[in-house]
């Protein structure tokens, strides 16, 4: 014996049930892509950060001036680092701002005194 509940008999009922299960499936299918919308998001903002491709580590003090140039995956990592892009550590290199010894930026950027 099975364990769904008898189906009526004629063909005006059947098409109703029928019309009925389209349209709660449509409703389904529905919610699914709106809870795959939502973890797809969720996941996009949970991966981690993007290290900045260079960083300007800035002295401590009342005005902090920069220190030195780093790239970004330098291992020498601070509260102090600020990103920035390519051309600003080029110029903060030429203008005399050191660059880190231990990553040596100086070299990838082709700013060698």
């Amino acid at each position: 014996m099975s364990d769904t509940p008898p189906l009526p008999p004629d063909l005006p009922r059947l098409h109703a049930i029928a019309t009925y299960l389209q349209l709660e499936l449509e409703h389904v299918r529905r919610r699914i892509a709106e809870v795959e919308q939502w973890e797809a998001t969720r996941r996009a903002s949970a991966r981690p950060a993007v290290p900045p491709e260079w960083t300007l580590q800035m002295d401590i003090g009342a005005d902090p001036r920069p220190v030195a140039v780093h790239h970004g995956q330098c291992t020498m990592r601070s509260a102090r680092m600020r990103p920035i892009t390519r051309r600003d550590a080029i110029e903060a290199l030429t203008v005399g701002i050191q660059a880190c010894a231990l990553c040596r930026p100086d070299r990838e950027l082709q700013v060698i005194d």
